[in-house]
């Protein structure tokens, strides 16, 4: 017997079309609701249970008839027709009706999943910071997804100088939560030296991020040694393992920006105090400047009131000294060596011994005449001396005096100079201080 001629891929659609849709024409399902699209003239949603997942549609022309939009997350109970597209080869409901049937079965799952973590703590401890320069993060991910290839691309642009260590694991299905188990271990070991962690996942529906709310894994995030930052799926997607996590992020890119400086950023601001710092200090400079300037014209540098009275104590100390007494007696002894020279000559061109005798007289008595003299120039000198030592306005400081002086440098000779709670200037012999009045 000969073998029937094999059927072209749509014959063999059309004629399953031609099968399936009658017996299916009017059909009751229940089922929860996963990924609603309401954008564009019709709705599609996928109908979902544990194990099994069915594509629905409501066109334009059937929406105001339904009683109840379906959302995420709800377990509806649906009428409808089994169409199968020969086109695509795919089975869609064409929904006419649509009731509530109570919250989804996977809902209420995570729901008590929630409830029974959070009465462990679970979710209640204290989230650390992130480091704010770390050198080394690591990250969980699946290898060739979407998801590394953002932190990568994120983590090249805002710190190219960060060390990723790339723990790999599934992002769903039965390999995931053991892979991520060990993945989190390893990277939290102190061998590795990571800062933080990044545990991130693209979006999908519940039941492909349903890995994500197991217990072993939230208590893993929580018990975590290093900061932990999930992103998984995407803004809408929370998961229990992002209640347990330092810092969630909404995708995988941002979960990257929370981890990371900005370099960009960082130099900008670090440009931003460097300018502060330097109108701060040409600001100061500037302040410096005219207040010195301010100084030298008020007579900063003018001289100070004593020291018209020390110039005049110097030129009287300077006579002094050239009035010493062993300057006169210099004197006297020259001019007296300059007579004895002289009468010496005069004493032998002398005619005969007659002048000799008066001559011997005048000697004997120009001696005690000359030092004489000199007693009196120093009596003399002793006086004056001792006058203008008076009249030195430090000496009563050698003897534990103190000179009180006006801002102005101006000696206070009275008590009613100056009121109360004026400020003067105390002058001792080894330096000055500022004082109060009372």
């Amino acid at each position: 017997m000969s073998e029937a001629a094999p059927l072209s891929v749509k014959r063999l659609l059309e004629q399953v079309k031609a099968r399936l849709e009658p017996p299916f024409a009017a059909v009751c399902v229940v089922g929860e609701v996963s990924n609603f699209r309401g954008s564009g003239r019709h709705w599609y949603f996928t109908l979902k249970e544990e194990g099994a997942a069915l594509t629905c549609a409501v066109w334009a022309s059937q929406q105001r008839f339904l009683s109840h939009r379906p959302a995420d997350g709800q377990r509806v109970v649906l009428r409808g027709s089994l169409n199968l597209y020969v086109a695509g080869g795919t089975i869609t409901l064409a929904v006419t009706h649509c009731e509530p049937a109570g919250a989804g079965d996977l809902q209420a799952r995570l729901r008590q999943l929630e409830a029974d973590l959070r009465t462990r703590g679970l979710f209640d401890r204290p989230k650390r910071p992130l480091p704010s320069f770390p050198g080394r993060l690591g990250v969980v991910a699946a290898l060739g997804g979407a998801a590394l290839r953002d932190v990568l691309e994120v983590t090249a642009r805002r710190s190219p100088g960060i060390d990723l260590l790339i723990a790999p694991a599934a992002a769903q299905g039965d390999r995931c939560v053991p892979e991520t188990l060990l993945a989190i271990q390893e990277l939290q070991d102190p061998h590795w030296g990571c800062e933080a962690l990044l545990l991130v996942r693209g979006g999908g529906s519940l039941e492909d991020l349903w890995a994500f709310n197991d217990p072993d894994l939230v208590r893993a995030v929580a018990e975590c040694r290093i900061p932990v930052v999930t992103g998984v799926g995407h803004e809408i997607d929370t998961t229990l393992v992002d209640l347990a996590a330092d810092r969630r992020a909404a995708t995988p890119s941002q979960a990257a920006e929370l981890a990371t400086p900005d370099r960009t950023a960082l130099a900008a601001d670090l440009r931003r105090r460097v300018e502060a710092l330097t109108a701060k200090t040409l600001w100061r400079l500037r302040g410096l400047e005219t207040t010195l300037n301010l100084l030298v014209d008020h007579g900063l540098n003018r001289a100070d009131p004593l020291a018209a009275t020390a110039a005049r104590f110097g030129f009287l100390s300077q006579r002094l000294a050239l009035a010493h007494p062993s300057r006169r007696l210099d004197g006297a002894a020259a001019r007296l060596a300059l007579l004895r020279q002289r009468v010496a000559q005069a004493a032998s061109t002398a005619a005969g011994d007659l002048d000799l005798p008066r001559i011997l007289e005048a000697r004997r008595r120009l001696g005690p005449a000359a030092l004489r003299a000199l007693q009196r120039r120093d009596q003399r000198l002793a006086v004056l001396a001792e006058r203008l030592q008076g009249l030195d306005p430090t000496g009563p400081l050698h003897r534990g005096f103190v000179l009180a002086l006006g801002l102005d440098g101006r000696p206070l000779t009275r008590a009613s100079a100056l009121p109360s709670g004026a400020t003067l200037r105390l002058r001792w012999l080894d330096g000055e201080r500022r004082a109060t009045l009372d």
